[in-house]
């Protein structure tokens, strides 16, 4: 039985990265699934590479010294809070809130072994995200480095071991949020304070890594001297990966203990967690509470009330707003640093001043490119997209709703965003508009480009929320995709913009934005609503 229940799991993780379009199906080996497999391959190895640069940047002081172990106490906590930053969101859903959780457990299976299986899961994620760092650290440290035998063995087997500390720490933030979930009424926004609070820390800390790794290459000596003393279990493994086996196996030991620990704790509380519902008030229904709408405002208040119901959805797809307000705050504090420094660009260049406001338009269409709201539009429905199939509404309304969700929440930051852009490089008026209108008209092709693309590939079969969320392939196409899109258009200018004034060529680019969004469209108008209905 457990063999079974582990199969699942391995086919749930091989569907984030391989779904077939078809409803239900894992692409097997033969089918579609190259193309997927050699993006994720690509992109997987552009991460490694730059870490393997960040590596050489913490690395180069350390490594040809006695310090070796300073270097490798740096990259496992770095590496352990990108495993824990990756897998954590989803522990919580995966483990205690996946739908088909109450079905195993009304099987003669005994919980902890559900459990172990889906922990078995989260081990393998947090092992994906900790080993972008790990590898290239490892890696760096064998070129640069000189390496015995021992050495080599423990570093290799470092990973592995770090990646139940990163399982042990995220099932236990997992099992903190949902005991927390079933006693409060209504925590979702609490949760998603808490959550963009650490996501702004963790922006602050990565300003201010530089003046870290400066630090880092004075004092080194001096961080190894105050960690031998206290510090021992935390840099443990960084010595046992330098070549110390004794504190390799501290560390592995004091690894196994906490995993344990974890499996007990969690195994007493598994059941009870996954049968309560969280605390609620009991509704009364009355007559006045009826209110009746268009078929496209009550579509558009469901898309809302989604949104703001999911944590998972609106922290996953909606981050990107808080770039896009960081961008305007930045822009406007910094506002006379910033042009001061461009006037300085410009000064020996004076035609380059020309291309600033086509880049500042193009820099807000390339952040409002990491909001996917409308991606996971079709696949959020599930199993229960038969409901709209079923209601005598016209699936392009549908669509438009969707869409509407996306512009509505994406367009109001983007638009400040530009403003902000637009007072700190002055144009003239008439440019100004065609800013304004280059990021609307991209806005508006990029979520009706995303839902196009989850029409055409949906994954409707998911057992918790976050699979459509964090596992579609549909999100990492959107999210390239605009990216790509706004780099060529800016791009683009630096070939032309000597010939071709800035509001000349924004107009131009919203013309053909607006164009693409009414071919899409026109798509879904006419396939698109067969498609929808064959789902």
């Amino acid at each position: 039985m457990f063999k079974a229940l582990l199969h699942k799991q391995m086919l749930e993780v091989r569907r984030m990265y391989f779904y077939n379009k078809k409803r239900g199906t894992v692409v097997t080996k033969g089918s579609r699934s190259t193309g997927l497999m050699i993006l994720f391959i690509f992109l997987y190895l552009m991460v490694l590479g730059a870490f393997f640069a960040l590596s050489a940047l913490v690395g180069e002081p350390l490594v040809n010294t006695d310090l070796s172990w300073v270097y490798f106490m740096i990259m496992t906590i770095l590496a352990f809070l990108i495993g824990i930053i990756g897998s954590v969101m989803t522990t919580s859903a995966a483990l205690f809130k996946a739908k088909d959780n109450e079905f195993l457990l009304a099987m003669p299976i005994p919980p902890s072994k559900i459990l172990i299986a889906r922990m078995i899961s989260v081990y393998i994620m947090g092992l994906v995200y900790e080993s972008m760092v790990m590898i290239p650290a490892i890696l760096f440290y064998f070129i640069a480095g000189h390496p015995s035998i021992l050495s080599i063995i423990l570093c290799i087997l470092g990973i592995f071991v770090l990646g139940f500390l990163v399982l042990v720490f995220s099932c236990l933030f997992g099992w903190i949020i949902a005991l927390i979930a079933t006693k409060l009424k209504n925590q979702k926004i609490l949760t998603t304070i808490i959550i963009v609070l650490a996501v702004a820390i963790f922006i602050y800390l990565r300003f201010q890594a530089d003046a870290f790794f400066r630090y880092l290459a004075v004092h080194g000596a001096d961080i190894g001297e105050a960690m031998e003393g206290w510090g021992y279990p935390v840099y443990s493994l960084g010595l046992g990966m330098s070549g110390d086996i004794l504190a390799f196996l501290v560390f592995t030991a004091i690894t196994a203990a906490l995993f344990v620990l974890t499996c007990f704790v969690m195994s007493k509380s598994f059941k009870r967690i996954v049968s309560t519902k969280a605390e609620g008030s009991k509704a009364e229904f009355k007559d006045s509470q009826i209110q009746t709408r268009s078929i496209g405002a009550a579509l558009r208040r469901k898309e809302f009330k989604h949104f703001t119901s999911s944590v998972t959805y609106m922290v996953n797809c909606g981050l990107g707003i808080l770039f896009l307000i960081a961008g305007a705050a930045l822009l406007l504090i910094k506002a006379s640093d910033i042009r001061f420094l461009l006037s300085s660009l410009t000064a020996g260049a004076p035609l380059f001043a020309s291309l600033m406001p086509v880049f500042g338009a193009f820099g807000v269409c390339l952040l409002s490119s990491m909001c996917d709201i409308a991606a996971p539009g079709i696949s959020l429905e599930g199993k229960n997209i038969w409901l709209l199939q079923t209601m005598p509404v016209d699936p392009y309304e549908i669509f438009k709703a969707k869409i509407f969700l996306h512009v509505s929440i994406t367009g109001i930051p983007a638009l400040i965003c530009t403003i902000a852009m637009i007072i700190v490089l002055t144009p003239d008026v008439f440019t100004a508009i065609c800013m304004i209108l280059c990021v609307i008209a991209f806005v508006v092709l990029s979520g009706t480009a995303m839902l196009a693309l989850d029409l055409k590939r949906p994954m409707l079969e998911w057992t918790n929320e976050s699979q459509p969320v964090k596992q579609n392939m549909n999100i990492l196409f959107s999210w390239l995709g605009g990216m790509i899109l706004a780099i060529i258009f800016g791009g683009l200018y630096l070939l032309i913009g000597f010939f071709v004034s800035p509001a000349v060529y924004l107009l131009i680019c919203t013309v053909i934005l607006a164009f693409f969004t009414f071919l899409l469209h026109k798509w879904m108008k006419g396939k698109g609503r067969l498609i929808f209905a064959k789902l």
